[in-house]
């Protein structure tokens, strides 16, 4: 698919927290978090940020997917307030 300049891709779906690309063909697509927000609509953080979020929660590498997701999404509210 071609884009014209200035018309958005469709296919983007930017880490909310720094922006970084975390789209299929991406090299964060692999290890991308994605969460819902709020409204309903989906975000997503790279691994990067994801790591950030870890730390900020004080989880360790191989916690459980429960407490990441619950870093995660704690982490993508505070870039939404």
């Amino acid at each position: 698919m071609i884009i014209d300049p200035g018309e958005s891709n469709p296919h983007e779906e930017p880490c909310l927290a720094c922006g970084e690309e975390t789209a299929i063909g991406s090299v964060f697509f692999s290890d991308r978090h994605a969460g819902e927000l709020p409204d309903g609509s989906r975000a997503f953080l790279c691994s990067e940020c994801l790591a950030k979020a870890r730390s900020v929660a004080g989880l360790e590498r191989d916690c459980d997917t429960g407490a990441l997701h619950s870093a995660a999404s704690v982490y993508m509210m505070s870039y939404i307030s």
